[in-house]
């Protein structure tokens, strides 16, 4: 589960408090680790922005934040450039990573998730959905940090 060396990174404190949150909550607590994935979806996106010097609206909701990032990383369909990161397949992945991020928002909002009080608990809810979650959440946060990180990433070739 995301396990990487995060030292690059200016501040990288916002996505660990995350990670450790999953691990604890992981099998004891899926509502805590389904809110705990969307945070680390959004403490992702905002620390890939300020390594950007891209300026985050602090309200912008979620889906918002996802599209900037991957948009920013040349990770959204419309900008891949020519070669595997723009060929039909990966443009279908890059597709799909945006619906995971948002599907992961969507769960935790829908009440199956910490971060809103609900009059009552959600029912039905177990580990098999958290570890879903949190590997959908966990997948698409790789993806941001490997292309942040990546010396020949798209992205670099039109910050020259």
């Amino acid at each position: 589960m995301l396990v990487r060396d995060l030292s690059t990174l200016s501040d990288a404190s916002g996505i660990t408090i995350e990670l450790e949150r999953i691990r604890r909550d992981l099998t004891t607590d899926p509502h805590g680790a389904i809110g705990a994935a969307k945070q680390l979806i959004e403490a992702t996106a905002k620390t890939a922005l300020g390594e950007l010097n891209i300026e985050v609206d602090r309200n912008a909701a979620l889906p918002a934040l996802i599209s900037t990032v991957q948009k920013s990383l040349k990770l959204d369909a419309g900008s891949a450039p020519d070669g595997p990161d723009g060929s039909k397949a990966v443009k279908r992945i890059l597709s799909g990573s945006v619906n995971i991020a948002v599907g992961v928002a969507e769960l935790r909002n829908q009440g199956f998730g910490s971060g809103h009080g609900q009059a009552s608990a959600p029912s039905g809810l177990g580990v098999r959905h958290a570890r879903l979650t949190v590997n959908a959440a966990v997948t698409w946060c790789e993806l941001i940090l490997d292309t942040l990180s990546d010396p020949a990433a798209p992205w670099r070739k039109t910050m020259v």
